[in-house]
């Protein structure tokens, strides 16, 4: 039957956008981000139960570099960076021995007999069922990536000092069959069916084939990738799965842990590929990826199964005709990080992992339930998440579930709230708004064989308004003018104080607003940013001491202001700014936040001189007069006795710090020119007061 449901009802709050967030689940990348156990995920984005999987084994070492079948359902397997071997048997992980060297990247079955190639030894060792340990052959290879039985001898894929190496080693003997110089090493291995061995290598990452006729060393192809690290055969057909930078990882002996909750990114550098050639050599790319890198591959059930890290995702991929329309799906995944071998085990298959390292049977029967929980789902910066609605078949016998959690980090965590119970058509979930959400599916069936289908599954949320915030309204200096375009009355430079010269160019906003200096003009900067990132909008408000605030601007777009304060009393001021989201926000739902600067002065008047006196006193003139001001403090006073420069003075007590200041200065006589002396006086507002005196004559 075909049903569609209505699921996780709105929750209590109101939507702040007028275009709410959607996210539609329906495509194969749509759930790339996902962590999937049980559900096997199609080329068409579509959800099914996948095969069975069950972890069987575990060890302790964090990977296992190499494993093989021990010809009885079990396996052989080498782990950790000392060259630790053990035995998977009757279902449970025995140590069978250890070889000295470094990592054991290579085994191969002889008899009963185990032959591993330790890295750095240059040797190949025996090892009985018993866990004894013998030599078996010197080999001039340094490393070891691959080894194969052929009769009584193995087959050795490897690196020596002068490049990749192929050799032939029987016990007590061994000799090359192949090498090029030109590769690192040959980093995979598979028999050709003919007697001869098709060949992967690290470098340029080449296909060879190596035929004993001649002991010829042919290449079949050169991909676009630095190495191939598996090789599969299947009705005649070579499959390929090609790498970047995967060797150097192995090299170290440390593999990359499990990656987290991934996002598509489609614009990222390919990092693998699985290719076939066909029994022409033509080849054709039939899958790759951007997130995955390839570790092993295997025909098995009509399909090849391709394992991948850092998420151990089983990638399938059909071998016949069926690939025109399902070409590729992940058919499940280890929950470790890399998925790096598998083998045959009865009619199942045993799939190696490491990081941690364990072991699990995948069975072609269906598995009865299995879980996909998506990627993260992010508020900007936070949202009140809204219904789900999913779009599935569900065969008589089968179940979708899908449940809802909210957190604040965007890793889940123990902080986050635990997953409601499976939620039904109109149901309330009690979540409050939260930063980030997740989904999961729970796909379920009672009847062998019948799976439930999940087309897509499509969520709502809102993002939750947030109110401007505020980090404060820098007062300009008095004069300083700040505007889109140059005010027809700019004076200039030259005339703006030297504090307020220094201050113009640090002001330069991406260079679209011009400074300028007028006497009167007051400006303000204001600092406030949106969470949700909405234009701002500054409602302003003269605020004196004493008084009914002024109101400037009801919605000021800039975040700077001047207005011109002539027509304002003189006094002590504050400026209200109530900034608010207004412009984009919904009218029902838009919100502000206030600042008060701390208070300003606002001063035209300017100080009053009195008690001017200029006396002849010895060689020179005393000058005696009184500054003072009522709104502001004195900053500045100077003295003109010749009637062309200003000379700097300071008061009697030799600093600037009260609204009234005595000067008392002796001018030398031939710095005097006729019978006139002036005097100035500046306040901090910039108002200035001139005066002038007679020579012998005081005024008041």
């Amino acid at each position: 039957m075909r049903w569609m449901t209505f699921l996780l009802a709105a929750l209590v709050g109101v939507s702040t956008f007028a275009e709410q967030p959607t996210a539609n689940f329906s495509g194969f990348n749509d759930w790339l981000g996902s962590e999937t156990r049980g559900v096997r995920i199609g080329a068409d984005g579509r959800l099914r139960l996948a095969p069975s999987l069950r972890r069987v084994g575990q060890l302790p070492e964090g990977v296992i570099w190499a494993a093989v079948p021990d010809g009885s359902g079990g396996a052989y397997l080498s782990a950790g960076t000392d060259g630790k071997l053990f035995h998977y048997v009757g279902g449970q992980v025995k140590p069978l021995g250890q070889v000295k060297g470094g990592i054991v990247f290579a085994m191969a079955r002889l008899g009963q007999d185990l032959v591993v190639a330790p890295t750095g030894e240059g040797k190949l060792f025996r090892v009985t069922p018993g866990g004894e340990v013998k030599p078996f052959a010197d080999i001039d290879a340094r490393i070891v990536w691959a080894l194969a039985v052929e009769g009584d001898s193995v087959i050795v894929a490897g690196g020596a000092e002068k490049g990749a190496l192929l050799v032939q080693a029987r016990e007590g003997s061994s000799r090359r069959l192949a090498e090029l110089a030109d590769e690192t090493a040959f980093t995979a291995l598979a028999a050709d069916g003919q007697g001869g061995w098709y060949l992967g290598s690290h470098g340029r990452g080449l296909v060879l084939r190596y035929s004993r006729q001649g002991d010829r060393l042919e290449t079949l192809m050169d991909t676009p990738f630095e190495e191939v690290r598996a090789l599969a055969l299947a009705d005649g057909q070579l499959y390929i799965g090609a790498d970047n930078g995967l060797t150097p990882k192995f090299s170290t002996g440390q593999l990359e842990r499990r990656e987290g909750y991934l996002q598509a990114d489609t614009s990222a550098t390919t990092r693998s590929a699985v290719i076939r050639l066909d029994r022409d050599r033509v080849p054709e790319t039939l899958w790759q990826s951007a997130q995955s890198q390839v570790y092993a591959l295997t025909a098995w059930k009509g399909q090849l199964l391709v394992g991948t890290g850092n998420r151990s995702r089983l990638f399938s991929l059909p071998l016949g005709q069926v690939r025109d329309t399902d070409p590729f799906a992940v058919v499940q995944e280890l929950g470790t990080a890399q998925a790096t071998a598998f083998l045959p085990s009865g009619g199942d298959l045993l799939v190696v992992g490491s990081n941690p390292a364990e072991l699990h049977l995948l069975s072609e029967a269906q598995a009865t339930e299995g879980t996909l929980e998506s990627k993260i789902l992010k508020g900007a910066p936070i949202a009140d998440w809204g219904r789900a609605y999913l779009d599935a078949d569900m065969p008589t016998g089968t179940n979708v579930e899908i449940q809802f959690r909210t957190g604040s980090t965007e890793t889940p965590d123990a902080t986050w709230s635990p997953w409601t119970p499976p939620l039904r058509s109109g149901e309330r979930p009690a979540l409050p708004p939260a930063r980030c959400a997740q989904f999961r599916l729970r796909l379920s069936s009672t009847r062998g064989g019948a799976t439930p289908i999940v087309e897509t599954v499509s969520l709502h949320w809102a993002h939750r308004n947030l109110a401007p915030v505020w980090e404060g309204v820098d007062v300009m200096p008095p004069g300083l003018v700040i505007t889109r375009t140059a005010p027809p009355d700019d004076i200039g430079i030259e005339r703006v104080p030297l504090e307020t010269q220094k201050l113009i160019p640090a002001l330069g906003y991406m260079g679209a607003e011009k400074r300028s200096f007028r006497r009167g003009g007051q400006s303000f900067v204001f600092r406030a940013n949106d969470p949700n990132g909405d234009a701002l909008q500054f409602a302003i408000r003269l605020v004196p001491d004493r008084g009914t605030p002024l109101l400037l601007e009801k919605a000021w777009k800039e975040k700077f202001f001047s207005f011109d304060t002539m027509p304002v009393p003189d006094g002590r001021y504050r400026l209200e700014v109530a900034v608010s989201d207004a412009p984009t926000a919904p009218f029902n739902a838009a919100l502000a936040s206030t600042w008060r600067t701390a208070p300003f002065m606002i001063d035209h008047t300017p100080s009053a001189i009195s008690e001017l006196s200029a006396v002849s006193e010895g060689e020179g003139i005393r000058v005696r007069f009184l500054a003072r001001d009522e709104t502001s403090m004195l900053k500045d006073a100077a003295i003109s006795a010749d009637g062309d420069r200003w000379l700097q003075i300071v008061p009697e007590d030799r600093v600037f710090d009260q609204k009234e200041e005595r000067f008392d200065v002796l001018v030398p006589r031939e710095a005097v020119r006729g019978d006139r002396v002036l005097v100035k006086v500046v306040d901090q507002h910039n108002n200035e007061q001139t005066a002038a005196v007679t020579l012998g004559v005081a005024k008041r």
